[in-house]
């Protein structure tokens, strides 16, 4: 048995993260990872301290109405994994560093901005076990975001 690629290591630890979701529809997972391979903070999908959540409630809002996924954020209680880790971590732990997510296989228009705003370089993304690993330069989405009318 080999060493576990840095990669892989990393998306194992956001995928542990996303286990801590209390989110009925999605569990997902984010490590922001300095260059320095530290880990700067991590997030899941949840709701806000002290909000009760849909799955204490036991039905979530945008399954009962059929909102597909990736529109009408205004439905939802919880605050998405990357948006989680980047609070956590701040701007200038964030700074040149990496976010590895677990969970999904995009980035929505909201975590987008989070993410170019708070000055990560780099994202690699993995739905699940079988999924490969995408992997988002920040350029990429800057330039996506530019393009945005």
């Amino acid at each position: 048995m080999g060493i576990k690629s840095w990669e892989d290591y990393f998306l194992d630890l956001a995928k542990t993260c996303a286990s801590r979701s209390n989110c009925i529809r999605a569990q997902v997972g984010a490590v922001i990872v300095g260059a320095d391979k530290k880990i700067k903070a991590t997030g899941y999908n949840g709701t806000p301290s002290h909000v009760e959540s849909c799955y204490e409630r036991g039905e979530c809002y945008r399954i009962k109405h059929n909102i597909e996924s990736g529109t009408r954020y205004e439905t939802c209680r919880s605050i998405h994994a990357e948006q989680n880790a980047i609070i956590q971590a701040g701007q200038d732990r964030c700074m040149g560093s990496t976010m590895y997510i677990w969970g999904h296989n995009f980035i929505c228009i909201l975590c987008k901005r989070f993410i170019v705003q708070s000055g990560i370089r780099e994202v690699y993304l993995k739905k699940d076990d079988e999924a490969p690993v995408i992997h988002v330069s920040v350029e990429d989405i800057r330039k996506e975001l530019e393009s945005v009318q």
